[in-house]
């Protein structure tokens, strides 16, 4: 193999090794960035779902909580969240609750206490 050969083949793998580190790098930072968010589970109640307070968002729409759907990627599942609108019925302020109105799946998990701004579609990670 010729001298030539060689170095093209030794600065192609040298290429390729720093193209997989900047991808690593960049969807470590990708990931590092998304909203995180805590979980929360509404439970039915006899006036409406009763959530944490700190599940309501304000939108441009109005109140608003934020439901978390899961996609099984191949690498793993990526968390999004949808805005519902709700109508707050109460509020305890002792228990930190609202009751609310608009949300009919008590199987949906809510998203709360995020560390940024949420946005309808927004890939979020979720915290303990």
């Amino acid at each position: 193999m010729s001298r030539e050969k060689r170095l093209a083949k030794t600065l192609a793998g040298g290429l390729a090794i720093v193209l997989l580190v900047c991808t690593f790098a960049s969807q470590l930072i990708y990931w590092r960035m998304l909203p995180k968010v805590r979980t929360v589970e509404a439970y039915w109640q006899e006036s409406g779902f009763v959530l944490p307070k700190e599940a309501l968002y304000k939108s441009p729409q109005g109140t608003c909580v934020y439901c978390i759907e899961e996609k099984k990627k191949r690498f793993g599942p990526e968390y999004f969240v949808k805005a519902v609108l709700v109508t707050v019925e109460d509020e305890d302020e002792e228990k930190g609750t609202v009751t609310v109105r608009g949300i009919y799946n008590d199987k949906w998990i809510y998203a709360m206490g995020a560390d940024a701004p949420l946005s309808d579609g927004a890939e979020v990670k979720i915290v303990p």
